[in-house]
């Protein structure tokens, strides 16, 4: 197998799993990475998709330890933020090498 192959392999294996293998959940930490918090409206209108997907995404980011979220109260009423974990940063920049490294 030539390098090209195994670092094909490499990013295949890497994304075959419950939290990466969706496009959703990966723009949606790829987002969090960038800005560190989100509040769930801000990533409702980035993703357009309907709120009980959102909700199932972000669920299934939060069993992996990827994401963390939590109620608050702002001026404008309860919100609740959305944070990318150090084990989600590090997932999104071990993606990134991965990605980075196909030519």
């Amino acid at each position: 197998m030539n390098d090209e192959e195994e670092r094909i392999k490499e990013l295949i294996q890497f994304l075959n799993n419950r939290a990466l293998n969706n496009s959703v959940r990966l723009a949606i930490l790829i987002a969090l990475y960038t800005f560190g918090q989100m509040t769930f409206s801000e990533i409702l209108e980035y993703s357009r998709i309907p709120k009980s997907s959102l909700l199932m995404h972000l669920q299934i980011l939060e069993e992996e330890g990827l994401v963390i979220t939590k109620k608050g109260f702002t001026v404008n009423g309860v919100r609740t933020f959305v944070r990318i974990t150090d084990k989600g940063r590090e997932t999104v920049k071990e993606y990134l090498r991965l990605i980075g490294n196909m030519s």
